[in-house]
């Protein structure tokens, strides 16, 4: 297992000790967590027979789990699957909230990244957390705020990271940005159909969000806002421009400290053009294309369901749209997403299409105001 401090960001943790922990919100939008964890043992999720059938078929290697931890009720049994070079897993975890063992598995010789992955995942309450990946395999399950987030629910559909960086263009940094060190990757991007990846770790000294320009090839052709991985679980967003200009924006207010501590372009992607997409019918009230973003649309690219654009309402309808029946995934699943100023969020998809957004604290107004479909996905 490598050692966290390595990072360099246990160190920066301490710069903040009076941050507040996430208090856990809910599970599913109407039952409170008490509820739900007393009925997870018990109650199966339902299925469906209209599982996503727009693209091909993707075998899954099923992970072994390890020191307690066990696949949450309901959910498909985590797995993962190199898809043209990208990694990709599903599923979701859980253990015992006494278990203090954040080793959740070890991926087997043939998904294992060269050096230190860091990825966004989402955990109980729709707080946020992280993946850490060393170059043996070996994954630990790191919750931002309280263990009992991570512990109750770990959410794996939505996460992926690159295998390899060596088909990818290096990115140059803007001054005052630089590489991690050598235990990450550097900053690097592929486009690989039709959709834009990104690898490494950057840090900063200063206090400027403006990290990198994509090469012309990587620019997308609308505003773009993508959930990354910051200081040990936290997150924050990429703000991608279609000039290429992309800042990195921590979650909340004054909170640059995270941005400092590193930042992971691990598992972050995003369609480079909507074009090809099939549109989502928004309902309830929400709208499309906030802060100069694409429109809500959905793509089966390689037997993976990807989004692209953002939505936003003035209403308090937790359901912006159903997917059509060839992108709906076989079991219940939870991705996150990017809310307004970078906050957490997530998308709880039904079998049934169904699609509600889900905020950090059940501060619905974050997602009101601005929620991001770009760089959110899953195997159905």
């Amino acid at each position: 297992m490598f050692a966290r401090q390595n990072r360099g960001r246990a160190a920066a943790r301490k710069l903040a000790p009076t941050r507040p922990r996430r208090r856990a919100a809910r599970l599913w939008p109407s039952v409170p967590f008490a509820v739900a964890a007393l009925l997870a043992g018990a109650v199966a999720m339902p299925q469906s027979a209209l599982a996503a059938s727009a693209g091909p078929s993707v075998t899954f290697t099923k992970l072994t789990l390890l020191n307690g931890w066990g696949t949450y009720p309901g959910s498909a049994s985590p797995a993962i699957a190199d898809i043209s070079g990208t990694v990709y897993f599903k599923g979701a975890i859980t253990t015992s909230s006494s278990n203090t063992n954040n080793v959740a598995f070890i991926l087997p010789p043939a998904f294992r990244p060269a050096k230190n992955v860091n990825v966004p995942v989402d955990m109980c309450g729709t707080t946020s957390g992280e993946l850490a990946i060393a170059p043996t395999g070996v994954t630990q399950v790191i919750s931002q705020g309280a263990n009992s987030n991570a512990t109750c629910f770990t959410s794996l559909d939505g996460v992926s990271f690159a295998l390899s960086t060596k088909p990818f263009t290096a990115l140059t940094l803007q001054p005052g940005w630089t590489e991690f060190d050598n235990l990450y990757r550097k900053a690097a991007a592929r486009l690989v159909g039709g959709i834009v990846h990104l690898a490494g770790e950057i840090k900063t000294a200063h206090s400027h969000s403006a990290a990198f320009t994509l090469p012309p090839a990587f620019r997308p052709s609308t505003n773009v806002y993508v959930l990354i991985n910051l200081c040990t679980g936290s997150i924050g967003r990429l703000d991608i421009a279609p000039s290429g200009a992309v800042a990195v924006t921590p979650e909340g207010t004054n909170n640059f400290w995270m941005v400092k501590c590193g930042v992971s372009l691990e598992g972050a992607s995003f369609a480079l053009s909507p074009t090809s997409f099939t549109a989502l019918t928004l309902q309830n009230g929400w709208m499309n294309a906030p802060n100069g973003t694409a429109d809500a649309t959905v793509r089966n690219i390689s037997g993976i369901v990807h989004f692209s654009g953002a939505i936003s309402t003035n209403g308090t309808n937790a359901e912006p749209f159903i997917l059509p029946a060839g992108f709906r995934p076989a079991r219940e699943i939870w991705i996150p997403v990017d809310l307004c100023g970078g906050n957490n969020g997530r998308l709880d998809i039904r079998p049934d299409g169904t699609v509600f957004v889900e905020a950090e604290n059940n501060d619905f107004s974050q997602a009101q105001c601005f929620t991001s479909l770009d760089g959110a996905s899953f195997a159905p």
